[in-house]
């Protein structure tokens, strides 16, 4: 029936007839509507209303100097710029974004740490602890995402009842459970340039991360100082993630810097604007400076920001 009615409108149209379009549209609905088995002429006429971030400027390309790149929207997981997201290369210090999460979803947060001798004589950046001290899992994150302190990071992970090894297979296990096909974890804090991981895979463990309200607190704090359970040590620590310290980026929430020889100058990053969170993953810049990555990731959020409008 449906078909009949368009092909006689379509041959009235040709031949010049006077049929009343009205009568036609209207016998058409009918036809629809009665006929349950019929299909609508045209689908997907509208279109689907979505969360996705939307081009305003339709840049070509964020222009980011860095080797392996990733741009996502936290709430809709779009991504928006990339470059080799999914290569695995050494990650550095952002190894401690896992580190973090496994001890948070393991320990008590006053749960007393004593510091190995091992764990105080960790090589690269630390946060000054020295053996015998006795410091709690939550001054001991403070330690490890602020200064990036390695010593914190091994110190952690030697509390675990199975020690360091039996940490990092949590890790592992964690990783996989989040789906981050393109990682793994050797040590707590990244020093090994043999453990990998990728730009995407970061910003999945970031997006993870951020959801705890603990983490989240710590990885924004610009400084702060942390005492051990004595009271007799004060550790000052100060971000080493410049967008949330000396470059003061509008809305920085974090989150964890990184670097060793092999993995170059690393950063994840992120801001929020209104109800727009942007995560920026910079792995091994294409310059050696200590504000490359920093000056990257900032770049690359003022690319998402500039460039796409959030519904």
């Amino acid at each position: 029936m449906t078909k009949l009615i368009i092909i006689l409108s379509l041959i009235s149209n040709v031949l010049g007839l006077n049929i009343n379009n009205q009568v036609v549209d209207n016998s058409l609905k009918e036809a629809i509507i009665f006929n349950p088995t019929s299909t609508p002429l045209m689908q997907n006429v509208y279109p689907e209303i979505t969360s996705e971030p939307i081009v305003i400027n339709k840049a070509l390309r964020a222009g980011v100097l860095a080797k392996n790149y990733i741009l996502m929207d936290l709430k809709s997981n779009e991504i928006l710029a990339k470059s080799h997201e999914h290569s695995r290369v050494p990650i550095a210090s952002t190894t401690k974004i896992m580190t973090a999460s496994v001890a948070l979803e393991n320990y008590n947060l006053d749960d007393v740490v004593t510091v190995s001798q091992k764990a105080a004589a960790q090589i690269g950046s630390d946060s000054r602890l020295i053996a015998g001290e006795k410091m709690t899992v939550r001054n001991l994150l403070n330690c490890m995402l602020i200064v990036s302190g390695n010593d914190a990071a091994y110190a952690l992970a030697e509390h675990y009842s199975g020690g360091v090894e039996g940490f990092v297979d949590l890790m592992n296990k964690k990783a996989a459970s989040l789906n981050m096909a393109d990682s793994h974890y050797l040590d707590p804090a990244g020093l090994s340039p043999d453990g990998y991981s990728s730009a995407y895979d970061l910003s999945i463990i970031a997006r993870y991360a951020l959801k705890n309200s603990v983490f989240a607190s710590i990885v924004g704090t610009a400084e702060t100082t942390v005492d051990n359970v004595e009271g007799t040590r004060h550790h000052d620590l100060k971000n080493s993630n410049r967008l949330v310290n000396d470059y003061d980026y509008p809305g920085a929430i974090g989150v964890k810097t990184g670097y060793i020889p092999e993995a170059g100058h690393c950063l994840v990053g992120a801001a929020k604007r209104n109800s727009t969170t942007l995560i920026a993953v910079i792995l091994n810049t294409n310059y050696d400076d200590v504000t490359a990555s920093a000056l990257e990731a900032r770049k690359l959020l003022d690319y998402g920001f500039e460039n796409y409008r959030f519904q």
